[in-house]
């Protein structure tokens, strides 16, 4: 009782000696001090004292030392002056180190009945001075990050803006590593896309590296960090429909990325990939010319969703549904290069069809295809179409 009554009284100016020799007790293995244990045991009142005597402290620390004087220490020279300002912003800095270990050890023992409003002051004020902290404070910084991450996770007020600051530096981070680990990481919190607003100029930067994760080997490669293709969905669809096709030009994997996220999506990002991505490539692959540089890529992409329609459920149902509304009227175009490209794609995907059909709607829509076979058959347009029709005729036992 007395050491924790001691500890909740050491957070203050007057007695910060006490306050960071605790700080250092927990931080020596051999000591018997702890202080998850001791914020465990602290009834009601007493921690929401210690929550308003950290934020007096991080406050009047504030006052002392404001962020946009903070320089290095190494920048400050060798002016006595200079070094003494030095000095006094490296043990506010220590203090301010040592508030954020408590913040972020409290965040475990909140209870809904308890008034916290002092400790959400505290790590606002925290999540406000990441930026201005010098390079040198990186295991400020990193404490700091681990804040905001927890706070998103436990879902307490001002998460979003607690999931914003802890995503973009763990997305940076990651992009700087390039480990799985790293990346895994990024993953836990992949919820905070949902808060950025992709079109204001202040997300440039996160647009920015979230492109750069699209042509980064290392998001994709590992088995372990594949569910960081989720991400795809996770954007605005603005964003999504303006890159689609630009990330054709540049990536190798974008098939299996946008496969992977389809797979994994849900909802209104479900309704996204499929409208804005993976139709917007059947338009394209439909109308696009011949010479276009991307031509080639967008068909490997649609080949790639083909293929998967005999290994995975749904895939057909989904190709039925996107190429309806495109594919017909691109066999029924005028211009005999849209009539091709469709030609092509159509037996390259034949039977494009819905399982879900009974056996009289089947039949009539399958009847329907084998009429536009025969068009595309006798126009030249579809050379391979006859194969294509032996090789599913062939299947059609199977399929009953």
């Amino acid at each position: 009782m007395e050491k924790r009554e001691t500890f909740v009284q050491a957070v203050s100016k007057e007695l910060i000696g006490e306050f960071l020799q605790f700080i250092q007790l927990n931080k020596d293995a051999s000591d018997p001090f702890n202080l998850n244990e001791l914020l465990d045991e602290l009834s009601r009142k007493q921690k929401e004292e210690l929550w308003q005597r950290l934020k007096n402290l991080l406050t009047d620390v504030l006052l002392e030392s404001p962020v946009d004087r903070w320089q290095p220490v190494e920048a400050l020279g060798e002016d006595n002056m200079q070094t003494e300002q030095g000095s006094k912003m490296g043990k506010n800095i220590e203090i301010i180190h040592a508030i954020t270990s408590v913040i972020l050890a409290s965040v475990s023992v909140i209870n809904e009945n308890e008034n916290y409003e002092a400790l959400l002051e505290c790590a606002v004020i925290l999540n406000g001075i990441l930026y201005a902290l010098p390079e040198s404070e990186r295991a400020l910084q990193g404490s700091i990050q681990d804040l905001c991450v927890t706070w998103w996770e436990r879902g307490l007020p001002a998460k979003e803006d607690m999931g914003k600051t802890a995503f973009i530096m763990l997305l940076r981070r990651s992009l700087e590593t390039k480990t799985g680990a790293d990346i895994c990481r990024l993953w836990r919190i992949h919820q905070a896309l949902y808060c950025f607003d992709y079109d204001l100029e202040e997300s440039r930067e996160i647009k920015d590296m979230l492109l750069e994760c699209f042509i980064n080997i290392n998001y994709i490669k590992k088995e372990e960090v594949n569910a960081f293709s989720y991400l795809v969905g996770a954007w605005s669809l603005n964003f999504l429909s303006g890159c689609c096709v630009t990330l054709v030009s540049l990536m190798v994997h974008i098939a299996e990325i946008y496969f992977r996220a389809w797979k994994k999506a849900s909802g209104k990002i479900l309704e996204a990939i499929e409208n804005s991505c993976i139709q917007d490539f059947m338009y394209h692959g439909v109308h696009l010319h011949r010479r276009s540089p991307v031509h080639a890529r967008v068909r490997e992409i649609l080949s790639y969703f083909h293929n998967q329609k005999k290994v995975r459920q749904g895939v057909e149902e989904m190709l039925y549904r996107l190429y309806k509304p495109i594919l017909w009227r691109g066999l029924k175009a005028r211009n005999s290069e849209v009539r091709s490209n469709a030609a092509l794609l159509f037996v390259e995907a034949f039977p494009i069809r819905d399982p879900n059909f009974n056996a009289v709607e089947m039949d009539s829509e399958i009847q329907k295809q084998f009429e536009e076979l025969y068009v595309c058959i006798s126009w030249g347009q579809a050379p391979h179409a006859l194969g294509s029709v032996l090789a599913w005729w062939a299947s059609w036992p199977s399929l009953l």
